[in-house]
């Protein structure tokens, strides 16, 4: 989408989409989300500062800046928020999201959702109850992935990460964000196709390049695709009052 403006209105006319994300380095969550988004909306970032590889104790100190990134947010004037990154939510147990909800909404009444709320509702929403979920993520955070959605109604039916087609174990954030999106589409339709039982897709991680490819894969396999920054961009956009049905980026963003 080319971001157009008039003489008498800036470029986020209709809405600014607040995003608090994980790391301060990132790529694609801004890309993506300009690809989907409408005419006269944009996104306003800042970062928690979560250092890839350092484990749990990144995640807690992100936590930490967390009321102060909002207020860096809010400076902006979004007309919502979200809090990006499945990991900080998934790690502390089943309901931490109400904890991280309530961190932001000490500093504002803005509406707010985070990652793994929102694909955790646009799941619901498209009737998938049993994803297969592809993501970036390393098995303790699979586990506690897993374990957070089955409280919510949703068995993962099968669980594979993209860590073993790109280099970088830990320090995978380069490899992850520039990997072909051909990788991640065929990574998805095997994943899905060695489940007899899944019936949706869930790429998790808004890393990993994922939001052209949704369109193809639910045609391909005929069932609902949810990925963190569709579901994300979802999310924002609806809590600030833009309902615009958006086509090619799956049935999420053009039905729901």
């Amino acid at each position: 989408m080319a971001l157009t403006a008039t003489d008498d209105r800036p470029y986020g006319w209709r809405a600014r989409v607040g995003f608090i994300t994980p790391t301060p380095a990132h790529e694609n969550n801004a890309y993506e989300f300009y690809l989907m988004a409408p005419e006269g909306v944009t996104m306003v970032m800042t970062s928690l500062g979560v250092v890839l590889g350092a484990g749990q104790a990144t995640y807690n100190s992100a936590i930490e800046r967390l009321e102060a990134a909002t207020v860096e947010i809010m400076t902006r004037k979004p007309q919502s928020i979200i809090q990006a990154g499945v990991p900080i939510i998934a790690t502390n147990g089943y309901g931490y999201e109400k904890e991280v909800l309530r961190l932001i909404h000490n500093v504002t009444d803005t509406p707010a959702a985070t990652d793994l709320g929102s694909c955790v509702k646009a799941m619901q929403t498209l009737g998938i109850k049993r994803p297969a979920m592809l993501t970036p993520f390393l098995e303790p955070v699979h586990k506690a992935l897993i374990d957070y959605v089955a409280n919510d109604g949703i068995e993962v039916a099968v669980a594979g990460n993209v860590l073993g087609t790109v280099s970088g174990g830990e320090q995978r954030a380069y490899e992850v964000s520039t990997m072909s999106l051909g990788v991640a589409k065929s990574m998805a339709i095997d994943l899905f196709k060695s489940a007899s039982n899944a019936d949706g897709v869930w790429i998790t991680g808004a890393l990993m390049p994922a939001a052209s490819v949704i369109e193809s894969l639910e045609q391909e396999l005929g069932v609902p695709v949810v990925a963190s920054i569709q579901a994300m961009t979802w999310q924002g956009l609806r809590m600030a009052g833009v309902d615009d049905k958006i086509p090619g980026f799956g049935r999420l963003l053009r039905e729901a």
